[in-house]
């Protein structure tokens, strides 16, 4: 699709900016609650706009973060559906790797993983994924 465009498409901007903010000084339920505002404002069909995918990784990074495993598997689901134009790099596999990792559940991880890691030809994991990547013997 696109992002929104207009004064709602800055709202959100600004939104997600001020969380970035809030993040940077350690207030992380703070720079959640600011994402969940952004996701609010987000016209129906949430799922559709480029800024969907953007506000739940925000939402899924923290939450990992700070290991509040509720709102992880709380959106975690969405990742999978926002965004529908985006490139399928195995993106959406690693963020549902990882809050399977998270929540203890690690068979569940390494199968998302596995998917995430041949679809991104190796490339999905970064430095900070070493525990991730460890779970394939990589």
């Amino acid at each position: 699709m696109a992002y929104v465009e207009g004064e709602l498409g800055d709202k959100i901007q600004e939104l997600m900016d001020e969380s970035n903010e809030q993040y940077d000084n350690g207030e992380y339920k703070k720079s959640i609650d600011l994402l969940i505002e952004a996701w609010n404002e987000l016209p129906n069909d949430k799922v559709q706009y480029d800024e969907s995918f953007l506000i739940i990784w925000g939402i899924l990074d923290i939450a990992i973060h700070i290991n509040d495993i509720e709102t992880m598997n709380q959106w975690v689901d969405k990742i999978f559906i926002a965004d529908p134009g985006r490139g399928d790099t195995g993106e959406r596999e690693m963020w549902a790797g990882r809050v399977a990792y998270e929540s203890n559940n690690i068979e569940k991880a390494k199968g998302y993983f596995e998917i995430a890691n041949k679809k991104s030809r190796g490339r999905c994991f970064g430095e900070e994924d070493g525990k991730y990547k460890d779970l394939l013997g990589k």
